[in-house]
C-alpha cells in the first residue's frame, strides 16, 4: 500500500483564499482523497495536505497527472511567494 501526499505550506495572509479554492475543487476529486490540516506545524503559516492511499503507482498517477499540475498552476498564479508545494510517496511497512 502506498500513501501519496501533496503538502502545501501557505502564508497566513493567503491561506483563506487557497483553502477556499481547494474546497471548491474537492467535489471534482476522485473519492478516497483526503484534505488535512497539519496541527503544530514546524513551519510558519498553515500546512495543508491532500492524501490518497493506493495499491500501486497507477492509481496515484491520476492525482499526479490531473490534480498536482492544476494546484501548482493556481499557486504560482495566485499565491506566488506566499505558498510552497511538494509531493511525496510513502510505502506502508508491516511492523510485525
Amino acid at each position: 500500500m502506498i500513501l501519496y501526499n501533496i503538502s502545501i505550506i501557505v502564508d497566513d495572509s493567503s491561506h483563506d483564499d487557497l483553502l477556499g479554492w481547494i474546497k471548491k475543487q474537492i467535489p471534482q476529486l476522485p473519492t478516497g482523497i483526503h484534505l488535512l490540516k497539519m496541527l503544530d506545524s514546524p513551519h510558519d503559516g498553515t500546512t495543508y495536505c491532500l492524501q490518497i492511499t493506493a495499491e500501486d503507482d497507477a492509481a496515484i498517477g491520476l492525482l499526479q497527472a490531473e490534480i498536482l499540475p492544476t494546484l501548482q498552476q493556481y499557486i504560482v498564479t495566485k499565491h506566488s511567494e506566499k505558498a510552497f508545494i511538494f509531493d511525496s510517496k510513502m510505502q506502508y511497512i508491516s511492523i510485525d
